[in-house]
Parts: C-alpha cells; structure tokens; sequence
C-alpha cells in the first residue's frame, strides 16, 4: 500500500521553506539595491521587477509556512553579492550567477520537500527564476546562438545553497 505525501509543510518542510525565503529575500534585496542605485541603466525598470518577484516568492513562501517565516534575508548571501550588485561592470553576470544559484537550490528543495503544497510553490519559483536567468544573460551580453548553454542549462560550477548549520 502507497502512502500519499502530505499536503501541508511537515516540520523539516517548514525549516527548508524558512530557508528558501531567507533566499528570496537576500535576492529582493540585491536587486533593489541595484535599481535604487541605478546600476542596470537602461534595464533599471526590469532590475525593479525582478526585485518585486523576490518579494512575491517570499511573501508567498510566509503565507504558507505563517509565522514560521523568518521574514528576514539570508544575510551571507546579500553581504558576498551586494559590491557586485552595485556595479555596472559585474551586475548582470554576478545577478545571473544568482539567478541560476537559486535555480538550483530551490530545485534540490522540491526534491527535500515532502509536503505537496510547499513543493509545487518552489517549483513554480524555479520557473520565475529560470526566466530572470534568461533575461539577465541577454542583459550581459550573451547571444541564445552562441551561448545557447547560458540560455539552456545551470552552468555546472552553480552550487545550490545549503542552510546554514
């Protein structure tokens, strides 16, 4: 006999949520900082957005797990990224990096998770994110012809962020 998942977040589930919306909140706050310092020039309004659709995966990630949610970001992460974020040279790659990190974190969290709520919305975060990736390789400069792996795949030097012990 089969046991169906649970629908709603178990425990662990709830401290790996707890987690992912630390993420989705060091990432608002990387790209807010850029678009507040106008860092993107001419894709400052898209930088904005993609700030704004952090904030919606963590809103989302606390209504689900309520007052589980830490509503606090990762704060490791936003402190190793934000020179990058701030400067023209390095923000559409370093947000890039970023974007496909989170790719692959929140892919190994749907596979940790057992709860069927809690993984169908990180997986519908993974999409978004796969979405900015795209969006910021074409800001940087990439080409879907010759870099189509950019485009395509996770680079394989991406490691996936762990909570912290």
């Amino acid at each position: 006999m089969t046991t169906m998942p649970p629908r709603r977040p178990t425990p662990a589930d709830i401290e790996l949520l707890a987690f992912a919306q630390q993420a989705e909140l060091a990432a608002r706050d990387l790209f807010a900082a850029a678009a507040d310092s106008g860092v993107g020039g001419e894709h400052t309004a898209s930088v904005a957005c993609i700030a704004a659709h952090h904030d919606a995966a963590s809103q989302a990630i606390s209504a689900l797990i309520g007052r589980s949610a830490p509503q606090a970001r990762l704060d490791s992460l936003f402190v190793a990224s934000r020179n990058a974020f701030l400067n023209d040279d390095s923000f559409a790659i370093s947000a890039w990096e970023l974007e496909n990190t989170l790719v692959a974190t929140h892919l190994s969290l749907v596979s940790a998770l057992d709860g069927t709520e809690g993984s169908a919305l990180v997986a519908s975060i993974v999409s978004a994110e796969a979405r900015h990736a795209a969006a910021l390789a074409v800001i940087a400069g990439l080409s879907p012809v010759s870099d189509a792996d950019a485009f395509l795949t996770t680079p394989a030097d991406i490691v996936a962020l762990t909570p912290e012990a």
